[in-house]
């Protein structure tokens, strides 16, 4: 079985971001603002409920750790992202099962062109008095994505096998029901409750929207939430393009 490509290159932003992280918790969200003049702030916010933390950690290399000890790695978050040339507002773990961060970048392209991997799932363009942005998630893109992101825990990857990152085609009633007998139902029972978020804010008016996200009232932002399951297998594809004023 094809495991997930390992790497110490990131830049915490959406994409992968979210991919990464509901990997190995339940539910994920993420905040991008896009500046007129191509900047952008970033705000990743992670939660692992407690029921659920309770089962994976039997999975982590670190097992045999201390359970006071984060599921997170904030430093090595903070790290990854200021070699990327972006600045870090925040980075931190405020419980042992959760992660804070926010963040910014000055030049959103330049960004994206410098994080291999980044520009398979998103694509942001700027033409005279307007500009856009794609992103795409699926069983292609994201097994890349998330071996840029820093403090991915090997072991449970392996032991979760999520088939987003695994090329393992199984439908999401069947991955529902291998989780159901690897954390029990309880903990199966919280992540049904779980998605990921993705909220895009745009510097002017939306003209153009098309996908699976939803334009917000006042037309100044987007939005997309997929089930937790659903993100973990990606037997659909997760995308949309948005094209505003500026």
């Amino acid at each position: 079985m094809r495991r997930a490509i390992a790497s110490s290159r990131i830049l915490a932003l959406p994409a992968f971001a979210l991919m990464a992280l509901l990997a190995v918790s339940c539910g994920a969200s993420v905040e991008l603002a896009i500046g007129a003049g191509g900047s952008a702030s970033i705000g990743l916010g992670v939660e692992v409920p407690p029921a659920v933390e309770a089962r994976i950690r039997r999975f982590t290399a670190s097992a045999g750790a201390a359970a006071s000890a984060p599921l997170f790695d904030a430093a090595a978050v903070s790290g990854a992202v200021r070699a990327r040339g972006a600045t870090v507002d925040s980075s931190r773990a405020p419980t042992t099962g959760s992660y804070r961060g926010s963040f910014r970048a000055a030049d959103l392209t330049a960004l994206i062109a410098g994080t291999e991997g980044l520009g398979a799932a998103l694509d942001y363009r700027r033409a005279p008095g307007r500009a856009s942005l794609a992103f795409r998630l699926d069983r292609t893109t994201a097994p890349a994505l998330v071996g840029l992101f820093p403090g991915i825990d090997a072991e449970l990857l392996e032991s979760l096998q999520p088939p987003a990152l695994y090329d393992n085609p199984v439908s999401v009633a069947e991955y529902r029901s291998m989780l159901a007998g690897l954390l029990g139902q309880a903990a199966l029972s919280v992540i049904d409750g779980q998605a990921l978020e993705l909220r895009v804010t745009l510097p002017g008016p939306v003209l153009e929207l098309s996908g699976a996200a939803k334009a917000a009232p006042g037309g100044r932002s987007v939005s997309i939430s997929v089930p937790a399951l659903e993100a973990m297998v990606l037997a659909e594809p997760v995308a949309f393009c948005v094209e505003w004023s500026e």
